[in-house]
């Protein structure tokens, strides 16, 4: 029977968030094994090919292949196509060329799925919500003893769910502490990984059902046993000191001392001078990073601190979504016996009875869930979230 995934209790069940939090969050790789229909209704190949198959959402950087760890070019697998949004050429994965390339034992990697369906995007809704973090998803198929990816580090938690076939992943005793996406810790080269994973900590067998949690700055890798192999991985962001200090930064902005010229080392004074100043400068700083104001402002940040899922949201927060309508030029035009939206980037059916609420969509420039909900209260609450679904995924709007 199918699993509903409702709380991060859900996804690490048997074990508790009150355990995971204690014992291995930010400190150690934890895997928990699963029955094959934990995770069934975030994703399966039919769910995958149904994704794959909304061929105008990906584009070469949506949808990447890898062969035996080298990144395959976008045009080698890609063909020029009008974007919906601005009608420019940009390339889309070709469907025949896509095939060629798995058939020859390349990955695909398939990002930022998480509001693709339902089940996606109630498990990043979980995690988020006990993080308080954002988290995005990527998928990954793979085949019998090809690599993906080298030994590396990710520069977030990594919470990879297994739904199809068996890999083996190796943990290693090399771990960066905190890294993060900056070219300080993105830039090091191959080498140098090969050198700090040191020797591996631990084997894993990965079969559906399973959950694999990897700390960020531990070094891994995995390789498929079986053919087809399927897992997604739920990378999850958290709020970290740098974040105050760019919220202190803008608050800063208002501080005349902040904002003062820093004294000529050849001026009155010298470098004495200079360094009174400087330690006058911290300690002001220092005292508006502890205005209760600040404080309490940085705290909502960290509580807003998660991604629209473009009526996925979780109870309470679907009113409050914000979008934006990207595909300019569009409009409802009659087509045979319905109507259909017509741009740049081709003509797509309208469902029968929504032509009005896709016209009233592309009327405007920023709307909210609510606003929508509002002007189409007759239409039942699952067509409307699932129209806007349709719309964000052909880009025509975007969640803010």
């Amino acid at each position: 029977m199918t699993q509903e995934i409702t709380s991060f209790a859900d996804i690490l069940a048997p074990v508790t968030p009150e355990e995971f939090f204690a014992v291995y969050y930010g400190k150690k790789a934890l895997h928990v094994p699963g029955t094959a229909e934990k995770f069934a209704s975030v994703m399966s190949w039919a769910r995958l090919n149904d994704i794959l198959n909304m061929t105008g959402i990906w584009s070469g950087a949506s949808l990447q292949l890898f062969l035996d760890r080298e990144a395959v070019p976008p045009r080698e697998y890609c063909r020029p196509a009008a974007d919906r949004g601005t009608g420019a050429e940009v390339p889309r994965p070709d469907p025949a060329r896509v095939t060629e390339f798995i058939r020859r034992g390349a990955s695909v990697i398939a990002n930022d799925i998480d509001s693709l369906n339902p089940g996606l995007a109630a498990t990043a809704n979980a995690m988020e919500a006990a993080l308080e973090a954002k988290v995005q998803a990527n998928l990954y198929c793979s085949w019998q003893k090809h690599q993906a990816f080298d030994t590396h580090f990710d520069t977030h938690d990594v919470y990879a769910i297994h739904v199809e076939g068996e890999k083996t992943w190796r943990i290693y005793e090399g771990r960066l502490e905190d890294p993060v996406a900056h070219p300080a810790f993105k830039a090091l080269g191959q080498p140098y990984h090969d050198k700090a994973r040191g020797k591996v900590k631990t084997e894993i067998t990965m079969r559906p059902g399973d959950l694999l949690y990897i700390p960020r700055g531990v070094y891994h890798d995995a390789v498929a046993l079986t053919e087809g192999t399927i897992h997604i991985t739920f990378g999850a962001t958290a709020v970290i000191g740098l974040d105050f200090l760019t919220a202190l930064f803008e608050r800063a902005i208002h501080d005349p001392l902040a904002r003062a010229n820093m004294p000529r080392l050849s001026g009155p004074g010298g470098e004495a001078a200079y360094d009174e100043h400087l330690a006058k400068l911290a300690r002001r700083l220092g005292e508006m990073g502890g205005e209760p104001e600040m404080i309490e402002k940085f705290k909502e940040y960290q509580r807003r601190y998660k991604y629209s899922r473009g009526g996925y949201e979780l109870p309470g927060e679907a009113a409050a979504a914000r979008y934006r309508v990207t595909a300019k030029g569009c409009k409802v035009a009659e087509e045979g016996n319905g109507f259909a939206l017509k741009g740049s980037g081709g003509t797509v059916p309208i469902p029968p009875g929504q032509d009005k609420s896709v016209a009233w969509v592309i009327g405007r420039d920023q709307f909210t869930r609510a606003e929508f909900d509002a002007a189409f209260p007759e239409t039942p609450e699952s067509e409307r979230a699932q129209l806007l679904r349709d719309l964000a995924s052909m880009k025509v709007i975007a969640a803010l």
